[in-house]
């Protein structure tokens, strides 16, 4: 099975959604249960988890062999490399132990390490963590977020 984390944004929606259409079975995670009705009526999955709920998020992860992941944006009105970084150690933490054979994780072109920077030096801690750990990661490093097309659309 495939899980999602993030399962009902632009881009993890669009993931579960791909596949679906090729009969691939999916689990679906998100906070929000309602925003999951639509991939649920196409077949996916929904497990409901905070992403912070280490435990919760790994008895998840043991239901599957791949994991596709982003790392949840924080609220701009937040610390947000903090919150994003709180995010990451639990992510990290919960993939432990899974017998997870996969992952992929969404990252973006621009992530480096650096000081103030937004989220461009939490992701590549998340790009070093997720590639020292023994199970093999494939990062994709999207040259923008189809987020902000929002806006400007």
């Amino acid at each position: 099975m495939h899980i999602i984390l993030g399962g009902t944004g632009n881009v993890g929606s669009a993931a579960a959604r791909a596949l679906l259409k090729r009969r691939e079975p999916v689990l679906v995670v998100t906070r929000d249960p309602s925003k999951a009705e639509g991939l649920r009526r196409d077949g996916a999955d929904v497990a409901v988890a905070d992403v912070h709920d280490v435990e919760t998020l790994r008895s998840i992860f043991r239901q599957g062999r791949r994991l596709f992941l982003l790392n949840p944006p924080a609220a701009p009105c937040s610390d947000t490399a903090t919150e994003e970084r709180r995010s990451l150690a639990a992510i990290l933490s919960a993939i432990s132990g899974t017998g997870l054979e996969k992952i992929v994780a969404e990252s973006t072109y621009g992530a480096k390490p650096g000081e103030r920077i937004g989220d461009l030096d939490v992701l590549y801690e998340m790009e070093q963590a997720l590639t020292a750990q023994p199970v093999p990661t494939t990062i994709i490093r999207a040259a923008y977020y189809m987020s902000n097309w929002r806006a400007s659309l």
